[in-house]
């Protein structure tokens, strides 16, 4: 990751964060901003300053569709480890009243 010379200082005169931005119109895109940005601070003091510059339309539409497929792999592997959650539970269920019957 290629750093900046110097790192900005932000309105309220505290080093700004490096953050990456995931929104459709720049994924992956890195900008500074207040520490208190998006914070629950009463006034943040909203500095901004892009890091990388602006990506092509290509590398845009590459960047989201992979976004994309990664998104899809996550749901399906939380929805497997719920399925495999609840065929464990069951069978600890099943097991454990069939072992309480034995008694």
């Amino acid at each position: 990751m290629e750093m900046p010379e110097a790192i900005p200082v932000c309105y309220c005169e505290n080093p700004a964060k490096l953050n990456t931005s995931w929104s459709n119109n720049n994924p992956g895109r890195r900008f500074f901003g207040c520490k208190k940005f998006g914070s629950k601070f009463r006034k943040p003091c909203r500095f901004f300053s892009w890091f990388d510059p602006p990506l092509t339309p290509h590398s845009r539409i590459v960047l989201l569709g992979l976004l994309k497929k990664v998104r899809t792999l996550e749901d399906a592997r939380k929805r497997e480890r719920r399925t495999w959650l609840l065929v464990l539970s069951v069978h600890i269920i099943i097991n454990g009243l069939s072992w309480m019957a034995l008694e």
